[in-house]
């Protein structure tokens, strides 16, 4: 299966790309971040008129994983606007795009669309309750991805691993902390379910392979409180 994977050089996106076997033929869009990977790079703005479309032609992928995004909280509260192009349009424009090609299409999203209010699990039948600009944006993909593609799949995760950067998930900030012997400040109150950022990247690929479609929330078995 030839894969197209957005956000290459992010946490989950580079996880994926790294998937690379004997049944998947990678490409990986960056903008600029990577170099001599051990997959194929492809450089893209999405935001630009039509990329969309053109980077389909181009690349003739059997799936798309669009995993890229603004995901930092700070900068979606400073700058709405591009969290809404990054997080919302741009998601529904590459999704509208895949099914006019007859091209598979996996959206990430983030359990994020909830405020957290509910006592107990989540699951897909809630409504959402975004707390500020970036699950709101978030959200709003969600929704012009399965608008536009109604046989894509919606994955709302939580996962922890290891980045480029070394800053990019709560089990790098605690490791970062304690390991140079700094106190690592957490939450009391805090409930979620998250994967390793390999076993995600596994189970996004067989929800591929099984040709699923709609909205899933991908999370570990067991609940992490801290």
């Amino acid at each position: 299966m030839k894969l197209l994977i957005t956000g290459a050089s992010g946490l989950l996106g580079l996880n994926l790309c790294l998937k690379k076997g004997a049944t998947h033929s990678i490409f990986g869009l960056d903008r600029g971040k990577l170099r001599g990977t051990p997959f194929e790079l492809v450089h893209a703005d999405l935001t630009a008129p039509e990329a969309a479309s053109r980077l389909l032609q181009q690349i003739r992928p059997d799936a798309v994983i669009h995993t890229a995004a603004l995901a930092n909280l700070e900068a979606c509260e400073a700058d709405p606007q591009s969290a809404c192009l990054l997080n919302a349009e741009v998601p529904g424009l590459l999704a509208q795009s895949a099914a006019r090609a007859g091209i598979r299409f996996l959206h990430i999203s983030t359990d994020a669309v909830f405020d957290g209010t509910k006592d107990g699990i989540y699951t897909e039948l809630d409504q959402p309750s975004p707390p500020g600009v970036y699950s709101a944006t978030k959200l709003q993909g969600e929704v012009n991805v399965l608008s536009t593609n109604p046989t894509a799949i919606v994955a709302r995760v939580n996962f922890f691993g290891w980045s480029l950067s070394g800053t990019r998930s709560l089990s790098e900030f605690f490791y970062n902390k304690l390991s140079t012997g700094q106190p690592a400040n957490g939450f009391t109150d805090v409930s979620f379910c998250p994967l390793f950022v390999g076993d995600l990247a596994e189970i996004l690929l067989h929800m591929l392979e099984k040709n699923l479609a709609g909205l899933y929330h991908v999370v570990a078995e067991i609940t992490l409180t801290v």
